[in-house]
């Protein structure tokens, strides 16, 4: 791991006027209110507890019927308003699902192996400085473009379709979706606790307060956001190790049986480490492993020893360089260890399914694969956690994107379908895009949240066909 302190962010939040806008946006919208309590009215008989998942792992095996056995009538059911609707221009090359159940052998955890034996087909242009065009500026984010005119916003919003696929991914924002935004937020705010919703009487959820936590965390993943262009000031590095250090740390992550927060905390300690500091080739597994332990210590109660970790690397590194790595990533990161992820906005945008467990647990596998991508290395949380919800809604066919849940995101369906195509672009080729992560989905326990995508994504082409 490098010590050398002259390589700065190529690019910081005050430089990038995309993200400033966006921050000074959300600003203003979360000043609308106090209170983010709806007034809708429960039945009686819906009452009972549907909330957050307190299951271990383990216990998800439970669930009333798995994913395969019901994905025949729900992708009959949505056939029409789906496919002809939502995803008619998303290029399809999906495999055929296979049957099989039978459990391979577990696969090498040896990062150095990985490395070698992976071959890269493709390899991906490096990411240039992309500003990513707003419309007019509205309210509080008045002078973040205010030289653009609305000509030349429409002819980088046209280079920036084309060029999506190179491009770090940001919600969009315009006048239009600003004015929905602030509309929702003022008809379903409410400076009074809602007597009929029951987290009002749950001490634990807290919901007096939530509307200045999730405000706060919006600020946090804007503030600890990674650089999406870092990879331009590596030497050694290129973004497709970056995936092959992934994907190895997703097995580590699942074989210690972590929480999925420790996994996305890990990828933003990695991606904001190496924004900051170069890292020779020799030690980029060194940089993973370190994050790993960190974000482990941070979100897990039981977590894995430096003893374990270092075996789990192979004993590539000695413990003392285990630990004087983790000084330094610490003092690197400036102790702002406590970036949000996008599982606390995944069960908060739920509260408009009332906390519907089953598109929970199958968004989780769309959030997972974001952490391959490059694309997504910057992208918000929240953004990514009210896509997941938004995609897995329209694949299960449970209606439209409502106003409870531009409510509860703070996304528009019109800010969410371009990235719902992403998802189902990057599916659409699982075993070479995320294979650690396509192989752990097809899992009992995570209802085989992978083959049942694939599964749509079959059933998709076969009827363009």
């Amino acid at each position: 791991m490098s010590h050398d302190h002259t390589t700065t962010h190529a690019r910081s939040l005050s430089d990038n006027p995309s993200r400033r806008a966006s921050l000074q946006l959300r600003r203003a919208l979360s000043s609308i209110s106090t209170n983010f309590a709806t007034t809708r009215v429960l039945k009686p008989e819906d009452n009972k507890r549907r909330r957050h998942d307190t299951r271990e792992p383990g216990q998800e095996n439970d669930l009333a019927r798995p994913v395969v056995a019901l994905s025949s009538s729900v992708l009959k059911s949505s056939e029409g308003l789906l496919i002809s609707q939502h995803f008619d221009t998303i290029s399809l090359s999906a495999r055929d699902a296979t049957d099989s159940e039978e459990d391979g052998e577990t696969s090498q955890l040896a990062y150095s192996d990985a490395l070698h034996e992976r071959r890269i087909e493709t390899q991906t242009p490096p990411l240039n400085t992309i500003e990513v065009p707003h419309s007019a500026p509205y309210e509080e984010a008045e002078t973040a473009y205010a030289s653009e005119s609305d000509e030349n916003v429409a002819e980088q919003a046209e280079d920036e379709e084309g060029d999506a696929e190179l491009q770090p991914q940001e919600p969009k924002w315009s006048r239009a979706i600003f004015d929905e935004l602030r509309y929702v937020m003022r008809k379903y705010a409410n400076t009074n606790m809602a007597e009929d919703d029951e987290d009002t009487y749950d001490v634990t959820m807290v919901a007096e307060y939530a509307p200045e936590i999730f405000n706060y965390l919006h600020e946090l993943e804007q503030k600890l956001a990674p650089d999406p262009n870092y990879m331009d000031t590596q030497d050694d590095l290129k973004w497709e190790m970056r995936s092959v250090l992934v994907d190895w740390v997703v097995q580590v992550h699942q074989r210690f049986n972590l929480l999925p927060e420790t996994l996305y905390l890990t990828i933003n300690y990695i991606d904001r480490f190496l924004s900051k500091r170069k890292v020779s080739l020799s030690r980029f597994q060194l940089v993973g492993a370190v994050a790993l332990f960190i974000a482990a210590k941070y979100e897990e109660i039981n977590c894995p020893t430096v003893q374990e970790v270092a075996y789990m690397a192979d004993n590539a590194y000695t413990i003392e360089e285990f630990l004087k790595a983790e000084l330094f990533m610490i003092d690197v990161l400036e102790f702002d260890m406590g970036w949000p992820g996008p599982m606390s906005f995944l069960r908060r945008t739920s509260k408009a399914d009332d906390y519907d467990y089953e598109t929970r647990t199958l968004a989780k596998y769309f959030l997972e694969i974001t952490i391959m991508d490059c694309r997504f290395v910057a992208s918000q949380p929240s953004w990514l956690a009210a896509g997941a919800h938004y995609l897995l809604r329209k694949m299960l066919n449970k209606g439209p994107w409502t106003e409870l849940h531009v409510f509860y995101s703070g996304y528009t369906e019109e800010q969410l379908k371009p990235l719902a195509r992403i998802f189902m672009e990057i599916c659409s080729n699982a075993e070479t895009t995320h294979k650690a992560i396509y192989e752990k989905y097809q899992e009992r326990k995570y209802r085989r949240s992978s083959r049942f995508v694939q599964e749509f994504l079959l059933h998709m082409r076969l009827t363009e066909e």
